[in-house]
């Protein structure tokens, strides 16, 4: 028997409070987008400036940024709330292709002269790739800060799966995603679920949140799924539904109609040849390309190292690679030469210390590093030196990290599985998601979640969040 749609709120829908918090915070993306993107522009035009000698004049550059805003909002940029930073910054590099293609063929044919239009064309859109997600990124968390950004929502499913989703809402809060009020059968109406209230069971709706996200579980059939899609979630601006399929591809992933069937496209970058040779092609671009600054460094602390002790700064070790076959990796030596026989005796004489290290195969306070090798770790700096192995190609600048085979062979089956597909790397999701504290369990998320959702513009992401977790040394030890 249906049971009736009960609306537990006393008061009536409020949509005008959403909509003045879709507009501030559409504004304030708008006002920073605009903002960077004319800065891209002077700077293009100060290029040209440099290069051709000549006056400098926006001309029709001041016609970039009220387009960059239209385009930005088609492609549901503005806000942007629900999406995460990887397929941001997919539309974002879209979106600007688009926008300068547009003011290019403008350009032409206002006849501005062509080669002045494309150095301007080139300069701007390298500029705007990046400020563009970096000045989101620094207003987004302004925003965060002041409490002031993103559109409480309403989470249906049972115990497990709400928590699941709360903590992941959380966990991202750029998403702009704000756990407001819980609905399930499997808790009283007002307890609380991890600080979030509980209005009801899943045949309640509220007024006071204008999207719901509902977890299909394992215990309700299609018919119940659709009946609460037509009964209590008909009410709801917008419905986020998350299937029953854990661990399986979510970035990548397309609702294709097939007459009246919902299917979901998954893409599988990792078989595409031509994304595993551009991955390639970007470690040997990036690598090169900054040698002139990574080498010198590179000789300055081989000699700080040799120094502290007199001993080879060069550290060999036997790695897991791709298709589960070993290589060398090279990293600085952190540790003291007989660093075996000093973890040994540690371990037999302290049982914290050896509960520590079979837990994470790591030690906060371990005492073969050296002083030297101390500010290498919590830098990552000691890791430079594994850039011979992406040039050689036996590692990548983004992919799981290298274990031994110790380490390796305490993973889950599926987990080894996954990681033989892809070369290891300099960093990883891994690492950017609180590095050594995620411990193994972290490991066994990340990796997989990697693998699955491969493609260039997460690299780009773990690229840009290596750099904040090493500046902010996020559990480096």
């Amino acid at each position: 028997m249906k049971k009736s749609i009960v609306n537990v709120d006393s008061a009536g829908a409020k949509p005008s409070s959403y909509y003045r918090r879709a507009v501030f915070n559409a504004m304030a993306v708008a006002f920073s987008d605009a903002f960077v993107v004319s800065i891209a522009v002077v700077w293009a035009k100060l290029i040209l400036l440099w290069i051709n000698d000549l006056p400098l004049k926006l001309e029709h550059g001041y016609l970039i940024v009220p387009v960059w805003l239209v385009i930005a909002a088609v492609f549901r940029l503005l806000p942007g709330w629900g999406i995460g930073v990887v397929d941001e910054l997919r539309r974002i590099q879209y979106a600007l292709f688009i926008m300068l293609t547009l003011v290019l063929v403008a350009s032409f044919f206002a006849k501005v002269t062509i080669v002045q239009s494309r150095i301007v064309f080139l300069f701007t859109y390298l500029f705007s790739a990046v400020l563009i997600p970096l000045g989101r990124a620094f207003m987004r968390g302004f925003i965060i800060r002041h409490a002031a950004w993103g559109v409480p929502v309403s989470v249906y499913g049972d115990r497990r799966s709400v928590i699941t989703v709360i903590d992941a809402l959380r966990g991202e809060p750029g998403l702009g995603y704000i756990p407001a009020a819980v609905f399930s059968d499997e808790a009283a109406q007002g307890s609380i679920i991890r600080g979030v209230s509980v209005r009801g069971d899943l045949h309640n709706i509220t007024s006071r949140t204008p999207v719901a996200i509902v977890t299909s579980g394992t215990r309700r059939s299609r018919h119940q799924v659709v009946e609460m899609l037509e009964g209590p979630l008909a009410y709801y601006r917008r419905v986020i539904l998350i299937p029953d399929l854990e661990d399986a591809p979510s970035l990548w992933v397309v609702p294709r109609d097939l007459q009246g069937i919902l299917g979901l496209e998954i893409t599988k970058n990792l078989l595409n040849p031509f994304s595993r040779f551009f991955k390639r092609f970007m470690d040997l671009v990036l690598v090169l390309g900054t040698s002139p600054l990574w080498a010198p460094l590179m000789l300055l602390l081989y000699i700080l190292i040799w120094l502290e002790d007199r001993e080879n700064p060069i550290f060999l070790q036997k790695r897991v690679g791709r298709t589960g076959g070993t290589f060398r990796t090279v990293k600085f030596r952190t540790m003291v030469p007989n660093a075996e026989e000093v973890l040994e005796r540690a371990l037999k004489k302290d049982a914290a210390l050896r509960a520590e290290w079979e837990k994470h195969f790591k030690l906060k306070k371990d005492p073969r590093i050296t002083k030297v090798g101390n500010f290498l770790r919590k830098t990552s700096l000691d890791e430079i030196p594994q850039l011979f192995n992406v040039l050689r190609g036996t590692m990548s600048l983004v992919g799981p990290r290298p274990l031994p085979q110790y380490h390796f062979d305490e993973l889950p089956e599926q987990v080894r599985f996954l990681r033989d597909k892809v070369q290891p790397g300099i960093t990883g999701l891994w690492q950017v998601s609180g590095r050594s504290e995620a411990g193994t369990a972290g490991m066994e998320k990340w990796d997989p979640y990697y693998v699955r959702n491969w493609s260039i513009w997460l690299d780009v992401v773990i690229i840009f969040r290596t750099f904040k977790a090493v500046f902010k040394q996020d559990g480096a030890y």
